[in-house]
Order: C-alpha cells, then sequence, then structure tokens
C-alpha cells in the first residue's frame, strides 16, 4: 500500500483534491466526523493544507465545535493571510462565542480584504478585482470625464 511519503506530488495533489470535494459532500450530508477524518489525512499528503484547514474549519463550525473551528481558521491565516473568506468565517466564530469586540474586529478585516481581493486568495472578483483588470480603461474614462468638467467650468468663466 501506497503512503503519502512514497506517492508523487500529483498523486498527492489528486487525492487532497478529491478529499477537499468529497469532504464537502460529507459536510453538506451531515457526515462531519467522517469528513474531518478524512480531511486529517489529507494533511498528511503535504499539499495546499490552506484549503484543508478552511474546510476543517467550515466542517468544525457546522459541528458546533467552535474552538477547533477557531484554531482551524487560524491556521488557515498563518498559511495564506490574505484568505478573506477564512477571516470572515472566523469573525462568525467569534460573534456564535459572544466575542462581540473580536467579531467587530475581524468581520471589518475580514471586509477590507474581501474588497482588496474579493473571493481571497487573489481572485479578481468584485469592485477592486474589476478595476484591477480594467484598470487602464476606466482610467482613461475618467481622465475623459475630467478634462470634460474642466472646459465646462472654464467655459462657465466670465
Amino acid at each position: 500500500m501506497e503512503t503519502p511519503e512514497t506517492t508523487s506530488a500529483e498523486e498527492n495533489k489528486r487525492f487532497v483534491d478529491h478529499a477537499l470535494d468529497r469532504a464537502e459532500a460529507l459536510r453538506q450530508a451531515g457526515a462531519y466526523d467522517e469528513g474531518i477524518r478524512l480531511l486529517n489525512d489529507a494533511l498528511a499528503r503535504e499539499v495546499d493544507h490552506a484549503a484543508i484547514y478552511f474546510r476543517l474549519g467550515n466542517l468544525y463550525i457546522d459541528q458546533g465545535d467552535l474552538d477547533r473551528a477557531e484554531r482551524a481558521y487560524r491556521r488557515v491565516l498563518e498559511l495564506d493571510p490574505h484568505h478573506s473568506r477564512a477571516k470572515n468565517n472566523l469573525a462568525v466564530v467569534y460573534k456564535r462565542q459572544r466575542r462581540i469586540h473580536l467579531f467587530v474586529r475581524t468581520y471589518k478585516e475580514a471586509q477590507r480584504m474581501a474588497f482588496r481581493l474579493p473571493g481571497g486568495k487573489g481572485s479578481r472578483r468584485g469592485a477592486l478585482g474589476w478595476v484591477q483588470n480594467h484598470g487602464s480603461a476606466m482610467l482613461l474614462g475618467l481622465a475623459a470625464l475630467a478634462i470634460i468638467a474642466v472646459v465646462l467650468l472654464l467655459a462657465r468663466r466670465p
């Protein structure tokens, strides 16, 4: 039998991808313990730990284990400080734990993060992502509007 140490990086990646998909299906079916076991096995593969811990956090929060959910989301943020969804879910954990001061601070940080990198992990969705993808066209349009405004203001002068 192959162990995580004897399999190739590609095989480990496929295993982890399958484990992440399967764990999400198990979470939706309410089979939290089985999903948690599967993801703990996936951690041994040394591939995509942030995604695994994020999914573990989701399983723990749905299971009602807020302490473990908190630890999982904190681990995601150690591995990927720009993971806005993990920051948001951590805020939810704080809210459910009635740690309101931490909820407010973390939720605000998550919102700022999501605006800067909408969707987390560098995706380009949302307002700022649109600007980043279409920035030059937008800047030209804004420059043209500014020129028109200045011309109109100068035309009104006596």
